[in-house]
Formats: structure tokens, C-alpha cells, sequence
């Protein structure tokens, strides 16, 4: 494959409504609006004295203690002393929305005491406080990548030499053989591998043999932990999205699909040759790609491949048998 393969990375009628069809008066009749059948003339209204009350001299009649009023006058007839009591103000609704303005005003300065003296905002003693030259550096643990102990987090390891390692996953992979040099991480992005390692032979011209590890990229190529088929499909597309695009005469065998298991979990191995009829940059005219994919916990795929070119042959075979070989409960060093 030629170097590098891919980058990294209101109604009508009235009060009442309309009269009822076909309704008829009574016998008798009786103008609409009366009670009754007869109508009976108005006549003042005299209030008689109250049996067994007392007349005093110049006591007026009970219906003469008030003024009279013309309501076409715009007068208000005056308060009656036998009527209803009057609605006196409503003063309870004031006082309580002034009490819950309080209540809210004591909560807000409690709650301000509160955090400046239980959530360390008391500059006594402070000789940094408030005066703005205190930094995220100048505070233990709060250092840009330091975690809460204050301990920044360790980088992933350099190449061991002896094996490719993938720390998110807590997985290693020997290296297939002698030859194979360190590529690339570990912790790196590389196309479908990501938190990857990868190792590489170099044959010249631009062309090498490729060896790799890391967490299957959803994002390069769909992952479907319950179709890992599919999902080794999507790889190889991807894998040979411009792995080749140097050769001419470019074809692919059928893929071979293995089920296999690897430390105790699922994965499928997925097969094929690539072959070619001339190339600028190799004397080869075909390379064999393997891609293991692993279900490792029902979320997250565990991916490694390796494309090993015709003059390195004798070497395509321990690589197959290292990708089998990952232990996913290793104590990464």
C-alpha cells in the first residue's frame, strides 16, 4: 500500500332572549314581563307604623327618614342602614405579598453568608484574594490537565517493543515478528483507529506492509456491535478508500468473513487480496489485508488490521495470529 495509506487522523329579544316559537298567553292574557295574569296599577308606597312601636312628637314616618333620589338626576341613593354591611378593603393579600418579600429578601442574604463563608470565600488571610493575580497554575490542582489530586494525568506510554497497546480499551497486541517498526502512538488517531498504535515495513518508494490497533472510529465507518459483519464491510470500505489509488489495474477477491472470539469476547475476521496489474511505486502486485473486529463490552469495537505486501509475505500470517492474540484484561504498562 503506498505510504502514507489515508491521513491520521350579545342576542336579540331582550333580558331573556327571543320569545319561544308558537308560545301562546295564557287565558286572560297578560302583558309580556308580567307575573301574572292581571295587571295591577302602581301606587305609592306608604309605610304603615310598626304595630306596638311608638309614635314620639315629631318623630317623621319611617319612609320620610331618607332623602328622596332621581336616578335621571345622576343622584346615588345614600347608604342604607338595614342593607347589606359594606365590603370592607381587603388588606390581608398586601401584607402577605410584603411578609413573602421579606421572607425572599432574608433567604437571599442567608444564602450570600452562607457560601462566602462555608465555600472558602473568606479572603481573611488571603493575601491573593480579590486582587486578581491568583492563576489556575498558582493553585494546587488546578492546573490546566491536572486532575483532582492535583497529580497531572500520565501520556500514554511510548512504542514498548514489544507490543501495541490500546489504554481506553485496556488491550495489547504483540508485535507480529521481526521487521515491523513502530508507525505511529500508541494514543493516536489514524483514519478507522482511534487511542491507536501502529507499526509499519517499510519496502521503499513510498510502499510499505501495515500493522495497527485501536478503537473502532463510528465516525470513519459505521459500528454496529450486534452486525460485527456489516461492521467489518464498513472497514474495508474505508480501508480502501485510497489504500490503492497509486496501482492500476486495481481488483479485490471476495471477502472471507471468520467468526472467532478473542479473550472471551466476539469478533469477526474479514479476509481478501488486493491485487494489481502495475504500480509506479512497488515491483508487488498484490497485498493480503486482514481486519479483526472485536465486540468488547456491547458499546465499544475493538479494531486491528493488517495489509502485508507480496515481498513480505511470510509475514501476513503471524500477523493474523497477533491480532488473535490481544488480551483485553492486560495490565498496561
Amino acid at each position: 500500500m503506498t505510504y502514507p495509506p489515508q491521513d491520521p487522523a350579545g342576542q336579540p329579544g331582550g333580558q331573556y332572549g327571543p320569545s319561544q316559537p308558537g308560545a301562546q298567553p295564557p287565558a286572560g292574557g297578560y302583558a309580556p314581563g308580567q307575573a301574572g295574569g292581571e295587571a295591577y296599577p302602581a301606587e305609592p308606597y306608604v309605610t304603615a307604623p310598626h304595630p306596638g312601636r311608638p309614635q314620639y312628637p315629631g318623630q317623621p314616618e319611617p319612609h320620610a327618614q331618607y332623602p328622596q333620589y332621581d336616578p335621571a338626576a345622576g343622584q346615588q341613593l345614600p347608604y342604607q342602614p338595614y342593607g347589606p354591611p359594606p365590603v370592607q378593603p381587603n388588606t390581608k393579600s398586601s401584607a402577605g405579598t410584603a411578609f413573602l418579600v421579606i421572607g425572599v429578601v432574608l433567604l437571599m442574604a442567608l444564602g450570600a453568608f452562607g457560601g462566602y463563608h462555608f465555600l472558602g470565600n473568606d479572603d481573611e488571610g488571603d493575601p491573593t484574594a480579590g486582587d486578581g493575580t491568583a492563576t489556575a497554575d498558582d493553585t494546587p490542582g488546578g492546573g490546566e490537565g491536572e486532575d483532582e489530586g492535583g497529580e497531572e494525568p500520565e501520556p500514554p506510554a511510548g512504542p514498548s517493543g514489544t507490543h501495541l497497546a490500546v489504554h481506553s480499551l485496556g488491550s495489547v497486541t504483540p508485535i507480529p515478528g521481526e521487521g515491523w517498526a513502530p508507525y505511529f502512538g500508541p494514543g493516536e488517531a489514524y483514519g478507522l483507529l482511534d487511542d491507536s498504535e501502529g507499526y509499519a515495513l517499510d519496502h521503499g518508494n513510498q510502499w510499505i506492509s501495515f500493522f495497527g490497533v485501536g478503537v473502532y472510529n463510528g465516525a470513519v465507518a459505521p459500528y454496529d456491535p450486534a452486525d460485527l459483519n456489516a461492521s467489518a464491510v464498513g472497514a474495508a470500505e474505508a480501508w480502501l478508500a485510497d489504500g490503492f489509488d497509486t496501482v492500476e489495474g486495481y481488483q479485490m477477491s471476495e471477502i472471507v468473513y471468520t467468526e472467532v472470539e478473542v479473550d472471551g469476547r466476539p469478533g469477526v475476521l474479514a479476509e481478501w487480496r488486493n491485487s494489481w496489474t502495475a504500480s509506479p511505486d512497488t515491483a508487488d502486485l498484490f497485498e493480503d489485508t486482514a481486519i479483526l473486529v472485536v465486540d468488547v463490552d456491547g458499546v465499544n469495537g475493538f479494531i486491528g488490521l493488517a495489509s502485508v505486501s507480496e515481498s513480505a509475505e511470510p509475514l501476513y500470517a503471524p500477523a493474523v495470529e497477533a491480532l488473535l492474540a490481544t488480551d483485553f484484561d492486560a495490565d498496561i504498562a
